[in-house]
């Protein structure tokens, strides 16, 4: 099942939503909110709704409020005409990661939970420079070390965030 749900799934357009978050979470890590928001050029709706939620997270909206305007913003494009799939479950994405980023204690879970729909750009990203620059701890819990410890040094990106 596994195969067959990442290939009907999984697009490069969402890699490039998971790959903004992994750079968002590294960015959250290394200087808080101050370098956010990143630069999103994403078509319309997903880059409009991309802006809002990574602001909610800038401006740290409650839960209460944070779901009510993205749950206004889905309806809204959802609403605007026929959206297909992919629209659909990229936009669930964003809100996804961005509330799990914002409002969990370890939001690495939600995110590294998310890999049976990581496509190959993902899993480079991911090998080269997330989880490298991921905390030890981190890597240690969700066993992230021992895949590190078989590549060789020079083939991180560590500062390609």
């Amino acid at each position: 099942m596994q195969g067959s749900i990442k290939s009907r799934y999984s697009t490069e357009i969402l890699d490039r939503i998971f790959c903004y978050f992994m750079r968002v979470v590294v960015h959250l890590q290394d200087s808080g909110i101050e370098k956010l928001p990143l630069e999103n050029d994403f078509q319309e709706p997903l880059k409009s709704f991309m802006d809002i939620a990574v602001d909610l997270v800038i401006d740290g909206q409650p839960a209460e409020i944070a779901d009510l305007i993205l749950n206004a913003e889905y309806d809204a494009i959802l609403s605007s005409g026929k959206v297909s799939v992919d629209t659909v479950m990229i936009l669930r994405l964003i809100k996804e990661l961005s509330w799990h980023i914002h409002y969990d204690k370890d939001y690495y879970g939600y995110l590294l939970s998310t890999v049976n729909l990581w496509g190959n750009e993902v899993f480079e990203y991911a090998s080269r420079t997330f989880y490298p620059n991921l905390p030890e701890d981190v890597q240690e819990k969700y066993q992230i070390y021992d895949l590190l410890k078989h590549m060789p040094e020079d083939a991180f990106r560590r500062d390609d965030y």
